[in-house]
C-alpha cells in the first residue's frame, strides 16, 4: 500500500474540514458531547458520548461492539473480521465495513473519508510509530486496548463497556470468564499432577505454539494440563510469537495435540513427518472449535467456552460439562442469538467458520 506522508495527510484533512465535516464525522460547529476515559495505554482521551461511527481495529474488542450493541456503528475495521462468518450473521452491517488496515498498515484517508468519531486501537498499532503517526495526524480520538494476558484482557471488555455504556454487561462476561476458570481448577484439583496429561497446543500453525505468560498459557494452565512449550526449552520468538521445531515436539512426545486453525489437526494427522509421534499414532490431534473466533486464541471472546471444551477433553468423567448447551446459551445470552443445529455443529468442529485469507496463511 502506498504510504501517505504527513504533508498528504495535512492536506486531505484540511479539505474535509472545509466540506463541512471534522474528522470525528460531527457536522461543523456540531455539539457533540464529550467525555474524558482513560485507555490501556493510560492517556486521557475525550471521545464522543455516544459515538455514531467506530474503526474496531482490534479483533479483540471487535465482538464486544457488537454484543454491547454498538456493531450497527462500526462501519471501518480489518480483514480478519470479515472472514469470521458467524458475527457477520449476527451482525451483517459488518459486511459493509470498510477494510481500513492492511498487512499491518492502516489505511488514515479511509479513516478520514468515512467520518469515524472512535478509533479501537490495538497495542501492537499503537507501538509502531508509523500507524501512530497517520493516526494521530486524523486528530480522530481513539482507545488503545490490550489482550496479551487474561487481566488485561478483561480490564479491555471492562473499557469498552464503559465506552459504549454497556458497564453491566461487561461485569457480567468478566464475572463468566471467571467462573470457567474457577470450574476448570476445581475439576483438574481431583487430578494427581503426575496423572495430568501432557499437551501441546498449535496456534495457527503447526510448529507455532504458547510461551510463559500469554494468554492461552493462562487458561490451558487453569485446566491443569502440562503445556510442554511451557518446559523451558525449544522456542524461538519472532515478534510476539512462540515458534518450535517437530523434532522438539518430538522430544516433548505430549500425549496430545489441540489445535486452533482449521486444517492443521488434518495436517499433522496425515503428514509422514508426524507419523511416529504418540499423539499422532493414537490419533489424540484436536481441532478446536471456532465461532466468532478461533476458541482460547489471545483475540478470542470465546476463551471461557475453550476453557469448557479443554476441560470436558481431558476429564470427561469428572466434568459435567453439556458444551452444546454452554455454546448455545453463550450466544444467547450476549448476542441475543440463537444458533441453529447446523451452525452449532460447524462451530464445534472448526468447519467453515472462517472464510481463508487470500494469498497467505490466516493470522
Amino acid at each position: 500500500m502506498k504510504r501517505i506522508s504527513g504533508a498528504a495527510l495535512s492536506v486531505l484533512l484540511c479539505l474535509i474540514l472545509l466540506c463541512g465535516c471534522a474528522p470525528g464525522g460531527q457536522p461543523e460547529g456540531g455539539t457533540a458531547e464529550l467525555r474524558t476515559v482513560t485507555d490501556q495505554a493510560g492517556r486521557t482521551v475525550e471521545i464522543p458520548e455516544e459515538p455514531t461511527c467506530i474503526c474496531a481495529l482490534d479483533p479483540f474488542c471487535a465482538p464486544f461492539v457488537v454484543a454491547f450493541g454498538y456493531g450497527e456503528q462500526v462501519k471501518a475495521t480489518i480483514p480478519s473480521i470479515q472472514r469470521d462468518v458467524l458475527i457477520q450473521s449476527i451482525c451483517p452491517s459488518l459486511k459493509e465495513a470498510q477494510v481500513v488496515k492492511s498487512g499491518g498498515v492502516v489505511n488514515a484517508e479511509a479513516l478520514l473519508s468515512i467520518g469515524v468519531d472512535l478509533i479501537l486501537l490495538d497495542r501492537e498499532s499503537y507501538e509502531d510509530q508509523d500507524s501512530r503517526a497517520k493516526i494521530d495526524a486524523t486528530g480522530i480520538p481513539y482507545l488503545v486496548v490490550s489482550n496479551t494476558t487474561i487481566d488485561e484482557a478483561l480490564a479491555a471488555v471492562e473499557l469498552v463497556g464503559q465506552v459504549l455504556h454497556a458497564e453491566d454487561e461487561a461485569a457480567r462476561y468478566i464475572a463468566w470468564y471467571r467462573e470457567c476458570l474457577a470450574r476448570a481448577e476445581e475439576v483438574s484439583a481431583q487430578v494427581p499432577q503426575e496423572e495430568r496429561p501432557r499437551l501441546y497446543h498449535s496456534v495457527n500453525e503447526a510448529v507455532r505454539t504458547d510461551y510463559a505468560g500469554s494468554l492461552p498459557a493462562q487458561w490451558i494452565a487453569a485446566t491443569g494440563a502440562v503445556n510442554v512449550s511451557l518446559e523451558g526449552e525449544g522456542l524461538t520468538m519472532e515478534g510476539g510469537s512462540a515458534y518450535t521445531t517437530l523434532e522438539q515436539i518430538f522430544v516433548w512426545d505430549p500425549d496430545l495435540i489441540i489445535c486452533n486453525e482449521v486444517g492443521v489437526a488434518n495436517y499433522i494427522l496425515t503428514d509422514e513427518k508426524w507419523k511416529g509421534l504418540g499423539a499422532v499414532e493414537r490419533g489424540d490431534v484436536y481441532q478446536m472449535p471456532i465461532g466468532l473466533s478461533r476458541w482460547g486464541h489471545p483475540n478470542s471472546i470465546e476463551t471461557p467456552l475453550a476453557v469448557l471444551w479443554l476441560t470436558q477433553l481431558l476429564y470427561p468423567e469428572l466434568a459435567e460439562i453439556d458444551l452444546e448447551e454452554e455454546t448455545r446459551a453463550f450466544y444467547q445470552t450476549y448476542f441475543d442469538y440463537t444458533v441453529s443445529d447446523d451452525e452449532l455443529a460447524s462451530i464445534l468442529s472448526g468447519d467453515g467458520m472462517r472464510t481463508p485469507k487470500t494469498g497467505g496463511k490466516v493470522e
